[in-house]
């Protein structure tokens, strides 16, 4: 069978040799062409749940929830962080009116502490107890309210405190509230002598649940309008709400953090980490490869057709692939960078050795026939096992990595065939001998290696053995922020959700008929510990109505009185003489603690005129908000399930009569352990789940099937298939060998770099396949060549063999320096799994080789 691959490969080739320059040219057309049209066609789809079979129950659930609150995958999410809640309420208001008004970017906007349903009723949400505390905190401000309604000044604010504090053991201040304002007092006082902005917080001052918080977040919802006819479908969106928080930032001062989040933005900020860490990659692994060609042909002429063959391959592939999946995922989005190391493959192999031939005297032709009888049949072989291994993810329930499979599959076989029919057609632009290369070096090497080959198998099956040990230590990854470049804006805002367990976004969801339904969800779950509560539409009309209502009326007599006052009714103390008045209580009744700090930061202020404007500012940037929150705080009413606002409501009830039942994990669920606790107890009580927790999870465990199915399909069929040709299990067993051997060190490097497969750098195992059997494969069968005399490694295919590898390991250890953490694992693990090939294949099987020839003399 080798024989006549070998007579139908010298033919082929000898017709593209005598093909020259005209069949060369239509090549380089028909590449451009290709290339045009893959420019034109070809796109990326960032959408990880995509990328498994949709027919999968987990899969069709998932889809089911999105479709019926569609919000999940479209709403952009905006975190608001500020140092005082005043600020956070404030900025989320008013970016919430921008939104409403930008109707050519946004339908909706949900905004929950802005939104007129929860500033009526939100008191009602408190537990009694949190009620009557709150209630009672701001009743003992009533008087300090009333007074700052009529006259809202500094010298009002600071003689009203001055008196206070003298009555305060019998005053309904209180001396605990008064103390909170002092150190709030302070800090204001200390940015105005700075002339720098810092609000006075009053919902700080009044509530006690806030004060200990350092930074406050509030969420905005924005439903953008998606342009599917674009890559970035929410781009304009997205852009138009930098620019509204770009503007609010100035008017704040820069206080306040705002991070663009959700689904849309973190794939519109993911294409772009992928495609640019991808541009990188292929930029630098381009020139790291022409450097390497370099060294190895020592010709400029023979490494420029080489990278020639490369484009021709890469521009046929990426046309092949706009043809037949038209849009590449996270993963086969790396199938140039891919190409880049196995499709010089083929030419490095070819060219070596006819270059070996043209330096030792001979002419093209003749230089030709011999390079194919010495390496065409290991190369003819080569291309159709490597592309084995790639297709054998195609029958697997993974297709993000059937689709690599496949464009890669069909990439090797290209790259083969431009290999043998462009190369030869390109022969006629060498016409002068080239100069012998040396091999004294490789040879010494491996005659070392031969030497001590006993001493190199006992080593191999140590570190065999012990890797095998690691492998029940092999995980994978399907958190899908893992892949993600941690400094974008967006996974930032992300991570920051989980700060609250209450806006965790990994969390189960369960989709049911009725409000009965989701009332016996939440029975089910009611004692288990890794759920921290459940979330439903139902939950959002107030318990207690009633005893809270009644808690409103009687606590409100006071303060309505004095949210009643006249603004701007009275003209109080001037500033100085409010801020006399006050340092003079505070130097008279402490000596240390908040009111001491501020009595010292007041005799700065003092004569300081231009300071006590900016702490006017400062202290009531935000007091018309808190009279008008409080005033609507007093407008609840009794909440029934038809008053909650279509904004919320249609998030947890389908307006085809389907219902939401969110659960939230009581840990931090980004801990893979900690994840599988909390979907396994859920699962054992409800199996009908959906959800980021239960996709992460089960997604994981579909793709660690797919890579073992995968792997032991690829193995089958390329070891059958060898066999089938070569006719010898020894000679199939050598050329597999290394490929076992490699796989298992790299899995368990990647147990001690702690580096888990994931969604990106799965492709390790295909592409540890390709080139292990590839490697192989060339050495095995011209060692059968050239058992007599020097042996195998007084020719040029080691030399092929090992440039073959350092161009892959150049193009792939390249994507470390992605700012996209699924592309630069991808490069980690693959450098270390090339590593392994290389030596599994140049050190290993040499001490093969040498141990049969060994046995083999003995018993003759």
């Amino acid at each position: 069978m080798l024989t006549f691959i070998e007579k139908v490969l010298a033919a082929w080739t000898e017709t593209a040799r005598r093909g020259g320059p005209f069949l060369a040219a239509l090549i380089l057309l028909l590449a451009g062409v290709a290339g045009y049209y893959a420019a034109t066609h070809l796109k990326v789809n960032t959408d990880t749940s995509a990328m498994l079979d949709p027919d999968l129950p987990f899969q069709k659930r998932a889809t089911e929830l999105r479709d019926a609150f569609p919000e999940i995958k479209d709403d952009i999410l905006i975190l608001v962080r500020a140092p005082t809640l005043d600020e956070a309420d404030a900025y989320s208001a008013e970016l919430r009116g921008a939104i409403l008004a930008d109707t050519e970017n946004f339908t909706a906007v949900f905004a929950p502490a802005a939104e007129p349903f929860f500033r009526n009723n939100g008191l009602l949400y408190l537990s009694s107890d949190e009620l009557e505390s709150r209630l009672t905190q701001m009743s003992k401000a009533a008087g300090l309210i009333e007074t700052l309604i009529q006259s809202p000044t500094l010298g009002t604010l600071f003689t009203t405190l001055a008196d206070n504090d003298e009555l305060a053991e019998r005053s309904d201040l209180g001396q605990e509230t008064l103390q909170q304002i002092y150190a709030e007092l302070a800090d204001v006082a200390e940015a105005s002598l700075a002339g720098e902005r810092r609000p006075f917080s009053w919902m700080g001052a009044l509530d006690e649940e806030t004060r200990d918080e350092e930074t406050h977040t509030r969420l905005v919802y924005a439903t953008p309008v998606l342009d599917y006819s674009k890559l970035k479908p929410a781009k304009a969106a997205i852009n138009a709400l930098r620019a509204q928080t770009a503007k609010l930032d100035e008017t704040y001062g820069g206080r306040v953090e705002t991070y663009v989040t959700g689904d849309p933005a973190l794939r519109m900020e993911e294409l772009e980490a992928v495609t640019t860490g991808i541009g990188l990659s292929f930029l630098l692994s381009f020139v790291l490869v022409t450097f390497l060609l370099l060294v190895c042909y020592r010709s400029l002429a023979m490494a420029l057709l080489t990278l020639a063959g490369l484009v021709v391959t890469l521009t046929l592939t990426s046309a092949f692939a706009a043809l037949t999946v038209g849009e590449l995922n996270l993963v086969s989005v790396a199938f140039t960078v891919l190409l880049v190391g196995l499709g010089l493959d083929f030419a490095i192999h070819l060219l070596l050795h006819i270059q070996e031939h043209r330096a030792a005297g001979r002419d093209n032709m003749s230089a030709l026939r011999r390079t194919v009888h010495e390496v065409g049949p290991a190369l003819t072989l080569a291309a159709p096992t490597t592309a084995l291994a790639f297709l054998s993810f195609v029958p697997t329930r993974f297709d993000g990595i059937a689709q690599l499979g496949i464009i890669a599959g069909a990439g090797v076989v290209i790259a083969f065939l431009v290999t043998v029919t462009f190369a030869p057609a390109a022969l006629f632009l060498f016409r002068k001998q080239p100069r012998a290369a040396g091999h004294g070096a490789v040879r010494a090497v491996f005659n070392w290696i031969s030497n001590h080959s006993g001493p190199i198998a006992g080593a191999t099956v140590v570190f065999g053995v012990a890797a095998l040990f690691l492998m029940p230590q092999v995980r994978f990854d399907a958190d899908q922020m893992a892949l993600r470049n941690p400094k974008a804006q967006s996974v930032v805002g992300f991570n920051y959700l989980f700060d609250d367990a209450e806006t965790a976004p990994y969390r189960l969801s369960r989709i049911v008929s009725s409000a009965e339904d989701v009332a016996e969800t939440e029975d089910l779950l009611n004692d288990l510990e890794t759920v921290e509560s459940v979330r439903a539409l139902t939950d959002y009309v107030p318990e207690d109505q009633d005893e809270k209502l009644e808690l409103i009326d009687f606590g409100a007599g006071t303060l309505i009185f004095a949210l009643d006052a006249e603004p701007g009714s009275v003209e109080g103390p001037s500033t100085a003489d409010g801020v006399a008045a006050l340092k003079a209580r505070l130097d008279e009744a402490y000596s240390d603690g908040p009111a001491a700090r501020l009595a010292a930061l007041l005799g700065e202020l003092q004569n300081n005129d231009a300071a006590q404007a900016k702490m006017q500012e400062n202290v009531f940037a935000f007091w018309p908000q808190l009279v008008a929150q409080l005033r609507a705080g007093f407008n609840a009413d009794y909440v029934a399930l038809e008053d909650v606002p279509d904004a919320l409501s249609s998030r947890y009830l389908s307006a085809g009569g389907k219902w939401r039942v969110d659960i939230l994990p009581s840990e931090d669920v980004r801990d893979h352990r900690a994840l599988d606790r909390f979907v396994d107890d859920v699962e054992a009580v409800i199996p009908d789940l959906a959800g980021g927790a239960y996709q992460a999870k089960k997604a994981g465990e579909t793709i660690s099937n797919a890579m073992l199915e995968a792997t032991g399909i690829a193995f089958a069929a390329i070891a059958i298939f060898l066999w089938l040709l070569v006719r010898s299990f020894k000679t199939v067993l050598l050329m597999l060998f290394p490929l076992a051997l490699a796989a298992v060190l790299t899995s368990a490097a990647g147990v001690l770099l702690d580096i888990p497969f994931n969604y990106a750098n799965v492709i390790v195992l295909p592409l540890l396949i390709g080139i292990g059997v590839d490697s192989g494969i060339h050495l095995v069968l011209r060692n059968e060549q050239v058992k007599a005399g020097e042996g195998v490694y007084g020719t040029s295919t080691p030399r092929a063999v090992f440039f073959s590898a350092l161009t892959t390991v150049a193009s792939f250890g390249s994507l470390m320096l992605s700012p996209h953490r699924g592309t630069a694992s991808m490069g980690e693990l693959l450098s270390v799994a090339i590593a392994f090939t290389l030596i599994c294949t140049l050190i290993v099987l040499p001490a093969a080789f040498h141990y049969e020839e060994t046995r083999a003399s003995k018993k003759t």
